[in-house]
């Protein structure tokens, strides 16, 4: 079997994609191995032979480590804990496909393990030819043919940038982190760039042991398993790149460190959020240049305003070297009732408002001093404006119908036991669509 430390080559490449299996069964687990020995573009990463109920954070870790492309589970010894476990895993990113195995083929399993999305079911005694043809129509399946096709796909770079300090960048940018990772369920890292005062820990109630400091430090020698120490993994199955606990001088930090650590984490992550200072510091200036999409804050008032005025022509220059829509303006605490309104700010701009934030002062202070992101609970008014914005950012248009009474919901119902009804909700249309 490859091991960890053997699949990594220089700058942390992987020769083939990895995959993993979990059984109990050691005929299972051998046949795994000789399906997948003289394979060119799968190694076999990592061998759990755990029960699933003795599977904790240690294997979890593990797994987490090794970002397997592909899991193979053996249903055989508890189906129903096995179906939860694999859609656990799928739901929280730890893998992107799943294959089962087991002996019990009826129809009611089969439909329980395609609800928890596994793709491929194969029968027991498990056959390497079974699970070689199994690969080839996942790949298929997935639109991946080749070894290049089987790697991750760079991820996106979301930063949020406010027009002055209390713009509420910070709270947007954390409760559009954990929103986005329900909706997509792909991975997501929040990135906090202010290395002075950031506050992205505090907001998701976390002590991180390490920070971005340590990995700009450390980048020299970095690959995925370092990086996994650096990182701290929320509840909410967001994961965390935190600023330093103590204030540090952003000129300690070179500008191309910067640009290279976010080209790496492209590579390991779907979505990457970054809350930037609230400065044109060369690391704000290197973190909004490499950016997918800029997500500009502000407040309808005479300072912010002002502040968003004399930013602009920077960010436009910017702007130029980028794909049209890359510059999104937000209005924060937002109010109907407010002495200048969406037309006055367009107009003062020369920018349209692509989307508004709920004036929820109250909910969103207890949140903040909770450690607990509104999207979480999700009932205010500021959630469902950040839902309706983490949408249309993974390309969410409306929810999809739910009947409720079929026997799919049924089945799907008795084996999520409800964890997921939120993703079914249909987000606010309190987006003003620019253009």
């Amino acid at each position: 079997m490859v091991n960890e430390q053997d699949r990594r080559a220089s700058g942390g490449e992987m020769r083939s994609v990895q995959a993993a299996v979990i059984s109990t069964d050691a005929a299972c687990m051998e046949a795994v191995r000789a399906a997948l020995a003289d394979s060119p573009d799968v190694e076999l990463g990592l061998e759990l032979n755990v029960p699933f109920t003795e599977i904790a954070d240690p294997q979890l870790d593990r797994l987490r480590r090794l970002e397997p492309a592909v899991v193979l589970l053996d249903l055989e010894s508890d189906p129903r804990v096995g179906l939860k476990f694999a859609q656990f895993l799928l739901d929280e990113g730890y893998t992107q496909a799943m294959i089962g195995a087991g002996s019990d083929l009826s129809p009611e399993l089969l439909l329980a393990a395609m609800q928890a999305g596994i793709v491929e079911f194969l029968p027991k005694p498990l056959s390497p030819e079974d699970l070689r043809e199994a690969l080839d129509r996942l790949w298929r399946k997935t639109g991946r043919k080749s070894r290049e096709d089987l790697q991750h796909e760079p991820g996106r770079v979301l930063a949020v940038f406010g027009a002055k300090g209390g713009a509420g960048s910070t709270s947007f940018a954390t409760n559009l982190a954990v929103e986005i990772h329900r909706l997509s369920r792909r991975k997501t890292l929040l990135v906090d760039l202010d290395l002075e005062l950031g506050e992205t820990a505090l907001l998701l109630g976390m002590e991180p042991k390490f920070s971005i400091l340590d990995l700009v430090r450390n980048f020299h020698r970095v690959d995925a398993g370092l990086l996994a120490s650096y990182i701290e993994r929320h509840e909410s199955g967001v994961e965390l790149l935190s600023a330093p606990y103590q204030p540090t001088d952003p000129e300690d930090v070179r500008v191309e460190r910067v640009a290279q650590i976010l080209d790496f984490l492209r590579e390991r992550y779907d979505f990457i959020i970054v809350d930037t200072p609230k400065t044109f510091s060369p690391v704000a200036l290197s973190g909004i240049e490499q950016s997918d999409e800029l997500y500009l804050l502000t407040t309808a008032d005479l300072q912010s305003l002002r502040n968003v005025t004399r930013c602009l022509p920077l960010l436009r220059q910017i702007a130029e070297r980028k794909e049209k829509g890359w510059l999104k303006l937000v209005v924060n605490r937002y109010d109907s009732r407010q002495i200048i309104t969406l037309d006055e700010v367009e107009k003062t701009l020369d920018l349209d408002v692509y989307a508004t934030l709920a004036n929820d002062y109250r909910a969103l202070m207890e949140s903040i001093n909770e450690g607990r992101p509104s999207v979480m609970d999700g009932k205010s008014n500021y959630a469902h404006d950040v839902r309706s914005i983490a949408a249309r950012e993974v390309g969410i248009e409306a929810a999809p119908h739910q009947d409720g009474g079929g026997l799919f919901s049924r089945v799907l119902g008795a084996f999520r036991g409800g964890r997921n009804s939120g993703l079914r909700e249909s987000p606010e249309q309190t987006v003003k669509a620019s253009g």
